[in-house]
């Protein structure tokens, strides 16, 4: 029988904590990040992949976006994403399902966003599953974190979480080029965020070899 996702088993609370300003200090620069991608793209239909309590959300505009799939593993962030998002009404498609076994339209997406999504799950699997999920002209935008700056342990009592963090392996962006490389998908532009503490990430945008932005 195959293991639960651990962050299945995580709580919203201990997820905010440890992503916040407190912890390790990732919510508003992946709030930022997705801002950029999205307000660059545009795009009609988007899919958050690993899109937990929803942070980034508050970017979408309805009047643009008439579908975002959001996906998660854990269903408590979802509830708190539908919340925190009612004003997205419909177009809001929350699917708790692993990234590597959700169903989503083939060609069905003119956008598909990954943030610290492939350090806890198999790239091998997911990238040839995202490629398939774009639109002609359509992206796949990627969020890893860099090895590196000062460790930010989980909460005292905060047991699942914790477990959590120990799985995380991290990616090497040239692994993520190769991967996406072999799946169809060639680098469009890619670049590393500063963050406190030492901490980085890499950030990249990927669309279908041979083709550009319509």
């Amino acid at each position: 029988m195959a293991r639960a996702n651990p962050w299945s088993l995580v709580p919203a609370a201990d997820y905010e904590a440890w992503m916040g300003p407190a912890g390790a200090g990732l919510t508003a620069p992946l709030s930022a990040l997705f801002e950029k991608v999205y307000a660059a793209r545009q795009p009609r239909r988007l899919a958050v992949l690993g899109v937990a309590t929803g942070n980034g959300l508050e970017h979408v505009d309805p009047a643009v976006t008439r579908v975002v799939a959001a996906v998660d593993v854990n269903l408590s962030y979802l509830a708190v994403a539908r919340q925190r998002f009612m004003r997205l009404g419909p177009s809001l498609q929350l699917l708790c399902a692993d990234a590597e076994q959700v169903e989503l339209e083939p060609g069905g997406f003119d956008l598909v966003h990954a943030a610290m999504v492939l350090e806890h799950l198999d790239p091998r699997a997911l990238l040839p599953r995202a490629a398939s999920w774009l639109a002609p002209g359509g992206a796949l935008s990627v969020v890893l974190r860099l090895p590196g700056g000062d460790p930010v342990p989980a909460q005292p009592g905060a047991a699942a979480l914790r477990e959590a963090v120990e799985q995380t392996r991290l990616v090497p962006p040239e692994e993520l080029r190769q991967l996406a490389a072999a799946s169809g998908l060639a680098e469009r532009r890619a670049f590393v965020v500063p963050l406190p503490g030492g901490r980085r990430l890499f950030t990249a945008l990927y669309g279908r070899s041979g083709e550009g932005r319509p």
